[in-house]
């Protein structure tokens, strides 16, 4: 297999230097501007290949950094979504979807009794966090190392190692006041600082978005059994998990139930939608109205309809997950295999259908040695999968999705042999 060439981005290049111009860095999301050796330009996507505007083809996994569960074009959310525009785009009004898919959660989701939607996950935590306030009438909230809940001030922050505090300039210091940072796997140091005076502890159940970390034996269980004690309500953050890893995410396969999970991502098949769900009791204050929900595209039609359409075809499809878990395995597996007889200094973590490829070391096992890796190598590494046909995140991130096939898994491995090589040759 051969490489791409520096020429074969010409057209990448030039969008970049043309967007440059009046679009911040060219990109409307910060990590899309760290893609090497451009940030590719995507003309057009079909099940599980992007074709960037130079015309190069590449398996993709960055599915839209989550979302694509089904793939670039799945036929049963495109249907509706072509039904649901045919009936007018009423932004902000209220119809009949919104009802099924609370239904369809509370079908799927084990802590599912009510829902509420939002557009981001950065807004559903905000709605859950203000829930647990209203709910408990404190205000302290326990916060994991490295577990991330949207750039918003107050829980924007230790998000990278060495680093307890903001985590972007422009950051209001003192926003994040009222939050309690403990390291995630650590049941013990939760203990210490949890108390009657906080009003929830919020985590990633698994730790996909900092490198692909299943929890540690018996730490969510001990969380669970903690926050009962003190009354402290349990959020948990599945933006990502959620629907990826199951239909009942996280929670169902660990089965601990928090009082709270926060949804999306994959929920909306790739349209922007979250949701805030949970048992009736800790939902109470949103029903009852003490507290405010607002936002003029919260459940918003064409999202909501994609949604029904996504979660209907999971419920239909069990096969699904273990086909996705085997060819993530199958790839992780190739990858480790190679790093060790080129003698490279990498390695792969997995959790279900998503896998973390990191650099500067031969193995990953906990969440507290991310400083370990090597951030900046690891651009280089995903350079040369880019150069290879593949399309992972920047930051070495790659999720699967419905529309992989085997041959493309077939494909992939020897991709990222290439890639290996090229990387090896360029140290």
């Amino acid at each position: 297999m051969s490489s791409l060439s520096a020429s074969a981005f010409t057209g990448s290049l030039d969008y970049r230097d043309y967007a440059s111009k009046h679009l911040a860095n060219g990109v409307s999301s910060t990590p899309r501007a760290s893609q090497l050796p451009v940030p590719l330009v995507i003309a057009s996507a079909r099940d599980a290949i992007v074709t960037d505007v130079d015309g190069n083809d590449y398996i993709d996994y960055t599915m839209g950094y989550g979302p694509l569960i089904l793939g670039h074009s799945p036929a049963p959310v495109i249907e509706r979504l072509k039904a649901e525009i045919d009936k007018g785009f009423r932004t902000a009004s209220v119809h009949s979807g919104e009802g099924r898919l609370a239904e369809l959660i509370a079908q799927t989701v084990p802590c599912a009794e009510m829902t509420s939607f939002v557009s981001s996950g950065t807004e559903a935590v905000q709605l859950a966090l203000r829930i647990a306030r209203a709910r408990t009438g404190r205000t302290r909230i326990v916060k994991f190392r490295a577990n991330y809940h949207g750039w918003f001030d107050n829980i924007h922050i230790a998000n990278n190692p060495g680093n307890d505090g903001p985590s972007s300039a422009g950051q209001d210091p003192q926003a994040s006041g009222n939050v309690t940072l403990v390291d995630w796997g650590n049941a013990v140091a939760l203990e210490e600082v949890l108390s009657d005076e906080f009003a929830a502890v919020i985590m990633e159940a698994t730790a996909i978005n900092a490198g692909c970390f299943a929890p540690p034996a018996g730490f969510l269980q001990a969380v669970r059994d903690l926050t009962r004690r003190h009354g402290v309500v349990l959020i948990f953050d599945e933006v990502i998990s959620g629907f990826r890893l199951d239909l009942g995410g996280a929670q169902a396969i660990h089965g601990v139930t928090p009082d709270i999970a926060v949804l999306g991502k994959a929920l909306g098949a790739g349209l922007p939608i979250s949701a805030v769900t949970g048992n009736r009791d800790v939902m109470a204050p949103l029903v009852d109205g003490r507290v405010l929900h607002r936002g003029t595209f919260n459940g918003n039609p064409l999202s909501v309809g994609a949604a029904i359409a996504c979660v209907e075809y999971l419920q239909a499809h069990a096969d699904i997950y273990p086909r996705m878990n085997a060819q993530a395995e199958a790839i992780q597996t190739h990858f480790n295999a190679e790093a060790q007889a080129l003698d490279l200094a990498l390695c792969a973590n997995r959790i279900g259908s998503a896998i973390q490829l990191f650099s500067g070391v031969r193995r990953l096992d906990t969440i507290g040695d991310l400083d370990k890796a090597d951030k900046k190598d690891i651009l280089k590494l995903t350079e040369a999968c880019v150069l290879n046909g593949l399309n992972p995140l920047p930051r070495g991130l790659m999720y699967l999705s419905a529309a992989h096939t085997d041959a493309d898994i077939a494909t992939t491995k020897a991709a990222l042999s290439s890639a290996l090589r090229l990387y090896k040759a360029s140290k």
